[in-house]
């Protein structure tokens, strides 16, 4: 399997929860589902649906600050809405694995020429950025050792214990959707253990991982998919 890798990175990004109404409240991190949203800007589909997979790793501390915005209101599109508070997050930068069969050739061709169909963002269309390639290589599946150092954000699913270190800020993020099937309807959701600075983190694994969780060896990087 090959595994494309590229950077994305910006001033500020919101992966909006959809579990938040009054106060607009962001994910940490980019969501799986962002990441695949935005290869396929990238290649222009417009409801892209895939079985390839993402790792992403967190390359700045994860920073919030909270701000009050008010946007164009929606019934005659003149008229400002009341000032929404919506959470940012301050100079995000992910690196996103991208692996699988389907879209990885194509993906790599867009990249390397610096094209894009649409444009790529942060989570709103305010929040723009530049998707840049770091590599492509061919994908080691991990023999799913008992203890097992990783560079990108973790499943707690997969997650037996945390082998604490000093200097390591732990979080935990839930609520994530796993699987985009198409016409904005999703299937099954995911939570994260994350180190807040971006740090790799030591865990020993449960026996049984669910199989749409992939662990793999990118040169000298062991990456988790989902």
């Amino acid at each position: 399997m090959k595994v494309v890798i590229f950077d994305v990175k910006g001033k500020i990004a919101h992966f909006r929860r959809p579990d938040t109404t009054a106060t607009h409240l962001t994910y940490p991190f980019i969501t799986p589902t962002a990441a695949k949203g935005m290869v396929g800007s990238i290649l222009g589909i417009t409801d892209f649906t895939t079985k390839d997979k993402v790792g992403i790793q967190l390359l700045n501390p994860v920073r919030t600050s909270a701000q009050q915005l008010s946007m164009l209101g929606k019934d005659n599109g003149n008229t400002f809405n009341r000032p929404t508070t919506i959470e940012l997050l301050v100079n995000p930068s992910y690196r996103i694995y991208y692996a699988g069969d389907e879209y990885t050739d194509e993906l790599t061709s867009r990249l390397k020429l610096e094209q894009s169909v649409y444009i790529s963002y942060l989570g709103v269309a305010y929040a723009l950025t530049k998707p840049e390639l770091r590599d492509v290589c061919d994908l080691a599946e991990i023999n799913r050792p008992e203890t097992i150092t990783v560079s990108t954000v973790i499943p707690t699913s997969i997650i037996e214990k945390i082998e604490l270190e000093d200097n390591h800020y732990y979080q935990r993020a839930g609520g994530f959707m796993l699987i985009y099937k198409g016409k904005r309807t999703f299937e099954k959701s995911v939570s994260f253990l994350y180190e807040r600075e971006g740090k790799p983190i030591t865990i020993k694994l449960k026996k049984d991982i669910p199989n749409d969780i992939m662990l793999a060896k990118v040169k000298d990087d062991n990456i988790c998919l989902v």
